[in-house]
């Protein structure tokens, strides 16, 4: 277990770095997911989890001994050698959407995402050497949104990232997995204390 957190209405939540033995509760979060129309979450293949090998990591948020949010993180030759994506397969069970904080000031702060994840994939990301660490969105000119949430997040990114400086703008619909994305360098380890990278 790395942390542990009480978030909205004093939930109890514990963030752990998985591995092996955490692959029966992730499936049992990608059936949840697969409910609730989360089509890029709904099975390990649909995670690509384990394509990397050890240029990947993955991080769950537990709650009550279920996982409720999962992220992943991995090398992102794509762009260049020393380049890595986090929020990779980024999901948060509906109920629990807005519940990693009980601050309410910052919509990044309450995603488990970027509010609580963030920093262990970033110290991850560097660990392996990386000199620029992003974080990718689909572009609405993708018909299909696997996720159901990927046309929303993109449009709000677009809306907020440039005022914050949070993130900065390195491609505009660039090709990455058969897809047109976004994708935005991290500028800040953790944004709930704002340490710069």
């Amino acid at each position: 277990m790395l942390e542990e957190f009480l978030g909205a209405d004093d939930l109890e939540f514990k963030i752990v770095e998985c591995n092996s033995s955490h692959i029966q509760d992730i499936k049992d979060f990608c059936e949840k997911c697969k409910q609730e129309g989360f089509k890029n979450n709904e099975s390990l293949s649909s995670l690509k989890m384990g394509k990397w090998g050890t240029e990947e990591k993955w991080w769950a948020v537990y709650h009550n001994g279920y996982i409720v949010s999962l992220s992943g993180a991995h090398w992102l030759p794509h762009i260049h050698d020393k380049c890595y994506v986090i929020a990779y397969r980024l999901a948060t069970l509906d109920e629990f959407k807005g519940m990693a904080s009980k601050i309410v000031s910052s919509r990044m702060l309450t995603c488990f995402g970027m509010g609580r994840l963030l920093p262990h994939m970033a110290d991850w990301c560097k660990s392996k050497g990386a000199t620029d660490i992003v974080v990718s969105f689909n572009s609405p000119d993708n018909l299909e949104d696997r996720s159901g949430t990927m046309h929303k997040a993109y449009r709000v990114t677009n809306l907020i990232f440039p005022k914050d400086n949070k993130f900065t703008l390195l491609y505009k619909n660039i090709s990455l997995y058969g897809a047109k994305q976004d994708v935005w360098k991290l500028n800040y380890r953790n944004f709930i204390t704002m340490e710069k990278l």
